[in-house]
């Protein structure tokens, strides 16, 4: 079952975040990732002011897992914590 991971930045360095998103994104692909949605200024519609967030479609929860607990992603976590406020979650599809 597909799951998603939905990410909401507050990017203080664009610079950094744009090495980040190129660095990242192949790994997101080699697990199975695809990026599905990418807004900078997403529309408020009740109760959550958003100031940068994306959508990215994994073929399952333990593919997300998977990344985030990889040697590789590790030292871009920390590039993404030091450029930017960070809230992720993950959902799962139905």
């Amino acid at each position: 079952m597909s799951a998603y991971l939905v990410v909401d930045l507050d990017i203080h360095d664009p610079e950094a975040i744009a090495d980040y998103r190129s660095k990242a994104l192949p790994l997101v692909a080699n697990a199975g990732g695809r990026l599905i949605a990418l807004d900078d200024a997403p529309l408020g519609v009740e109760g959550w002011q958003a100031s940068n967030m994306l959508i990215i479609e994994f073929p399952n929860m333990d593919a997300i897992r998977g990344l985030f607990a990889s040697a590789e992603y590790a030292p871009l976590a920390r590039q993404r914590q030091a450029a930017a406020g960070s809230r992720i979650i993950a959902l799962q599809g139905v």
